[in-house]
C-alpha cells in the first residue's frame, strides 16, 4: 500500500525536478540555429541534463509518496540510470564550453570520466550476485561522488571562463552565468558530497532544502542569461541595416572615386612626362642646386597623387575574390617579410599555432594584413612592441594584431571603417585603408574587429570562418 504520511519532502523533490525540467525545456525552445556563440553548441547537453535530472527527482519523489517497499526493483534501477545519465550529461555540457576556452588543457577528460565510469561499472559487477536495494543506494553515493561532482564543478569552471568573453557582448547576461556558475558550483556539494537526508545542525533543515535552493538558483539564472541569443540577433541586424548603408554610401562614393581618379591620373601623368623631358633638358645645361630640389619635391608630389589616385580606383574597383584554401599562419610570414627592414625598427611578437586553413584570397589578405601592420607601426614609437596572435575559435579563425601606441579614442572606434576618415595629419593618409579591408574582410565571410587594448594602444581582429570541415576542437 502507499505511504499513508506525506512528508514535506515529496513537495521538495517535486518542486525540485520541476526546476530542472523547465531549464530543459527553456533550452528547447529557444532558437539557436543562428547562433554563433559556442555557448549555443554546449545548450543542448544543459537541456538533456535538466530533463533527465528531472525526471529522476521526480521518480525519488514518487517513491516517497508510495513508500519505498511498494516500489519495484525495476524502478529503483530506473532512477539509478537517470542520475548516471544526467551527469554524464553534465560533464558533456562543461567539455564542450571548455573546448572553446584558449589555453585550457581539457583533453585530460577524455581519460578521466571514463576512468570513472569503469570504477562504477565494476562496483555493480561486484555486487550484481546481490544487487539490491543498499548496493543500489551505494552505487548511486559513488555516482554521485565521482562524475557528479566532476560535472558541477566542470560547469561551473566552464561558466565562470564563457562569461568572460560574453561580457563584451552584454555585462548583465555574463554576471547571470557566474550566478549560475556560483549555484552549479554549490550543487556539486550538497548533491556529490552530502549525504541524502542529512540535517545541517547549525540550520536544522535537511540537505534536500540547499539542493532545492541550488536547481532553482541554477534554472533562475540560466533561463535569463538565455537572453544573450536575443540580444545576439538584435546586434545581428543592426550590424546588417549599418552594413545596409554602409554598402549604399560605398556604392555611391566609389562611383564618384572612380571618376576623381580618372581625371587626377590624366593630367598627373602629362605632368609626369613633362618633368622627364625637363630633367634631360637640363641634364646637359648648368643648373642650381635650387632647381634641382624643386624638381625632386615635384616627383615626391606627384608620386604622392598617384598612390592617392591608386587607393581611389582601389577602393572603387573591388574585384570578386578568388577564394582557395588558405594557411594563415604562412600568409602572417609572408607578409612581414614584404614589410622589410622596417620590422627591425620594432619589437614584434608572434604567437603563431598550427591553424585550421580559411577560405581566403591570397593577395587581398596580403593586403588586409599589411594595411593593419602598417597601421600598428604608425601609432606605435620607434622600438615599441607589436604583438601578433593567431587562434581556432570554434568555426572561426582569428588574428589579433596588436599595438602598445597612443591608441583610438572611443569616439571614434565606430567611424574609423568609414571611407576618408583618418585619425592622421593632413596629407598623411587617405582614410581608406580600414575602410578597403573592412570590405576585403566581408567578401570572405568575415569580419574586422577594433577594441581598446588595456594599458593604451590598439587590437584589431581579423576574424575568418573556417573552411568548412576543417574547425578545430
Amino acid at each position: 500500500m502507499p505511504s499513508q504520511q506525506f512528508s514535506p519532502l515529496v513537495l521538495l523533490y517535486f518542486f525540485y525536478g520541476l526546476a530542472f525540467v523547465c531549464l530543459g525545456l527553456s533550452i528547447a525552445v529557444k532558437d539557436m540555429s543562428e547562433s554563433k556563440l559556442q555557448l549555443a553548441d554546449s545548450l543542448p547537453s544543459l537541456a538533456v541534463f535538466g530533463f533527465s535530472h528531472g525526471l529522476h527527482e521526480w521518480l525519488v519523489c514518487y517513491t516517497l509518496l508510495m513508500g519505498r517497499e511498494f516500489i519495484s526493483l525495476p524502478l529503483h534501477y530506473l532512477r539509478f540510470l537517470t542520475m548516471v545519465i544526467s551527469f554524464l550529461f553534465l560533464n558533456h555540457f562543461g567539455i564542450c564550453l571548455l573546448r572553446s576556452q584558449p589555453r585550457i588543457r581539457w583533453q585530460w577528460l577524455r581519460v578521466l570520466i571514463p576512468f570513472l565510469l569503469l570504477l562504477l561499472g565494476m562496483y555493480l559487477w561486484l555486487t550484481q550476485a546481490h544487487l539490491g536495494l543498499e548496493a543500489l543506494r551505494r552505487a548511486g553515493m559513488l555516482a554521485r561522488l565521482s562524475i557528479g561532482v566532476l560535472g558541477g564543478i566542470l560547469a561551473s569552471f566552464a561558466l565562470f571562463r564563457h562569461s568572460r568573453l560574453i561580457s563584451s557582448l552584454n555585462r548583465q547576461v555574463a554576471d547571470n552565468l557566474r550566478r549560475a556558475a556560483i549555484c552549479f558550483a554549490l550543487y556539486a556539494v550538497v548533491a556529490g558530497i552530502v549525504p541524502s537526508h542529512f540535517i545541517f545542525p547549525f540550520l536544522g533543515v535537511p540537505v534536500e532544502v540547499l539542493r532545492g535552493a541550488a536547481a532553482v538558483g541554477i534554472a533562475y539564472f540560466m533561463v535569463r542569461g538565455l537572453n544573450i541569443f536575443n540580444i545576439e540577433t538584435r546586434k545581428k541586424f543592426e550590424r546588417q541595416f549599418r552594413q545596409l548603408a554602409q554598402t549604399e554610401k560605398l556604392s555611391a562614393l566609389g562611383k564618384l572615386a572612380a571618376g576623381i581618379a580618372h581625371e587626377i591620373n590624366n593630367p598627373l601623368t602629362n605632368v609626369s612626362l613633362n618633368v622627364e623631358m625637363l630633367k634631360q633638358e637640363l641634364r646637359d645645361a648648368p643648373s642650381s642646386a635650387d632647381t634641382e630640389k624643386r624638381i625632386s619635391i615635384i616627383e615626391r608630389n606627384i608620386v604622392r597623387a598617384s598612390t592617392i589616385a591608386r587607393e581611389l580606383l582601389d577602393f572603387a574597383r573591388q574585384r570578386e575574390a578568388n577564394l582557395q584554401p588558405t594557411d594563415l599562419s604562412t600568409l602572417i610570414h609572408s607578409t612581414l617579410t614584404l614589410l622589410g627592414t622596417r620590422c627591425h625598427e620594432y619589437r614584434i611578437k608572434s604567437e603563431l599555432p598550427d591553424l585550421p586553413p580559411v577560405m581566403a584570397d591570397h593577395c587581398k589578405i596580403e593586403e588586409v594584413l599589411l594595411n593593419v601592420l602598417l597601421n600598428a607601426m604608425e601609432a606605435s614609437e620607434p622600438g615599441g612592441s607589436i604583438e601578433l596572435r593567431s587562434r581556432a575559435q570554434g568555426p572561426e579563425v582569428l588574428i589579433e594584431v596588436i599595438d602598445h601606441g597612443h591608441g583610438i579614442v572611443a569616439e571614434d572606434l565606430d567611424r574609423v571603417m568609414e571611407p576618408f576618415f583618418t585619425t592622421k595629419e593632413v596629407g598623411e593618409g587617405t582614410g581608406l585603408g580600414l575602410s578597403i579591408s573592412h570590405s576585403i574582410m566581408e567578401m570572405h565571410g568575415g569580419r574586422i574587429e577594433l577594441t581598446h587594448t588595456a594599458g593604451g594602444g590598439a587590437t584589431v581582429s581579423l576574424v575568418f570562418p573556417a573552411a568548412q570541415g576543417a574547425q578545430h576542437d
